[in-house]
């Protein structure tokens, strides 16, 4: 392999795999809803990933950290995990059987996601690249491919999402094999890396939450992820009460979510660094409530696209905050430690809590009062991230 080709592997990597993504990830729920699915049997089986990766994730991170095998895992999580998925075809429309499925599929694909975050940004560092000019590629093939995963689903049925997935997947198997090997000591791992071995996570975490202005920042965390873990669970059954090709209406949303979050990835450290961190989390969680309070209008489709450039903008912009703040407001020997309490309460608490109550929710009031409740939510987030700023100012105003 060409010295070039080595140094830019992971724009190549990071382009197939975010495709892979396009594929499913937006219109999953939509298939479970046309196999006759109920919106509460919607979000428990949305809600089983965040609940699995949350026990399964620590494993496959020590494993990782102690043996350097990422390739491996990677390998494994990449091969099997499509062909898991191509068994709820196979499920007979049984709830049961879609449920087991979902375990057996969330303990492989839970390795997926943060491994190759890792294996990214340590490319990234040897290689004096940027991690965000890598990632924004994966945005920029996501969203040019999306509309036209919509587009073929709309033609030839749903249901080809899973060998597209599944075609993809192999690329990004056999990609794998290409990564080069990353072998250390066990022992002498935590410290090489400069990072807290997994096992000392949770030894780390008591202390952590201890410290008042991190605590406080971990609630409105809570509160304003709400929103976008109900969207990833429910946002394509939304989109198909409207009627018409659905497929292809999700695809283009998701198409100018995608475009949208390219600048804000781009520019989201000079954007911090003009309104601190108190400023824009405020400022994105007080947006995020209007992006869920147009949704809960139930607004014509050219509005809905309008509202997706809200979404890849404030997306984007609170998850480059959120893990910057993290690290910045956390001792030296602590920092991996807040990272991971970040992404835990962003996704896994938050996914649970959104999944499971949204379709109860739905039930009782429709999605009006499902995206009523995200926006008032996220105003309360809003309100949580100001205080940040009045509990201790000089700390938590500074910026990147």
């Amino acid at each position: 392999m060409s010295e070039a080709l080595r140094k830019y592997s992971m724009h190549l990597y990071n382009y197939f795999f975010y495709i892979a993504y396009a594929s499913y990830l937006p219109f999953l729920s939509y298939w479970f809803a046309e196999e006759g699915l109920s919106a509460q049997q919607i979000g428990f089986i949305f809600s089983i990933g965040p609940l699995v990766g949350l026990l399964t994730q620590p494993v496959w991170g020590m494993l990782i950290d102690y043996y350097g095998i990422e390739r491996p895992v990677l390998i494994l999580s990449m091969g099997i995990t499509p062909w898991i998925m191509f068994m709820y075809r196979l499920a007979d429309h049984s709830f049961a059987v879609y449920v087991a499925i979902s375990v057996v599929l969330a303990v492989f694909a839970s390795a997926t996601q943060p491994v190759v975050d890792a294996v990214t940004v340590r490319h990234a560092k040897k290689n004096a690249l940027s991690y965000g000019a890598i990632r924004v590629l994966g945005s920029v093939s996501f969203g040019l491919c999306v509309t036209v995963f919509g587009m073929l689903y709309d033609r030839f049925g749903l249901a080809l999402l899973f060998p597209v997935y599944l075609f993809f997947m192999m690329i990004m198997c056999l990609l794998s094999f290409f990564l080069k090997p990353e072998k250390r000591d066990g022992k002498k791992a935590g410290v090489e890396s400069g990072q807290v071995p997994r096992k000392r996570i949770y030894k780390e975490m008591i202390p952590l939450l201890k410290v008042g202005s991190f605590s406080l920042f971990l609630i409105p965390v809570f509160l304003a992820a709400i929103g976008p873990q109900l969207n990833n669970a429910f946002y394509s059954v939304y989109i198909s009460h409207f009627g018409g090709e659905a497929s292809g209406k999700i695809g283009m949303l998701y198409t100018v979510s995608s475009i949208a979050e390219i600048p804000v990835f781009l520019f989201s450290g000079y954007i911090i660094g003009k309104l601190g961190y108190v400023r824009t989390l405020t400022f994105v969680s007080a947006a995020g409530a209007l992006r869920w309070y147009i949704l809960a209008l139930e607004p014509g489709f050219e509005v809905l696209m309008f509202n997706q450039i809200l979404s890849g903008v404030t997306y984007a912009l609170f998850l480059a905050t959120g893990i910057n703040y993290a690290y910045d407001n956390s001792p030296t020997h602590t920092k991996t430690t807040a990272h991971s309490l970040f992404i835990v309460v962003y996704t896994n608490i938050a996914g649970i809590v959104a999944s499971n109550i949204g379709g109860f929710v739905i039930e009782a009031g429709g999605y009006p009062l499902l995206f009523g409740g995200a926006a008032a939510l996220s105003l309360l987030g809003a309100a949580g991230f100001s205080m940040l700023g009045r509990f201790k100012p000089k700390k938590l105003n500074n910026s990147t």
